[in-house]
């Protein structure tokens, strides 16, 4: 799992954001943040969707905490489909 410990953490009343945990792993449901919405929004719910975030926690992020949790995400769906490619080699 990756943690991204956030440069500028959320404070929300007493409670601190620190942090976000992503998965080691997407599921298809991560794939819904690219049917739905504009790049920008996809990337929120996509992020949101891997550390288990709403997305109104994401929206607050500042941008380069944005950024290092956009690299993680990329990170992690391409490896999807470096995986789909090995699959497609294997079969031939």
């Amino acid at each position: 799992m990756a943690k991204l410990p956030l440069k500028h953490p959320l404070t929300f009343g007493k409670k601190t954001i620190d942090s976000l945990t992503f998965r080691d792993h997407t599921t298809a449901g991560d794939y819904l943040a690219f049917d739905q919405r504009g790049g920008v929004a996809q990337r929120i719910a996509l992020i949101a969707s891997l550390t288990g975030t709403d997305e109104s926690l994401i929206r607050q992020l500042r941008g380069p905490d944005y950024r290092a949790a956009e690299k993680i995400a990329d990170e992690l769906i391409q490896a999807d489909e470096a995986e789909e490619g090995e699959e497609a080699i294997q079969k031939k």
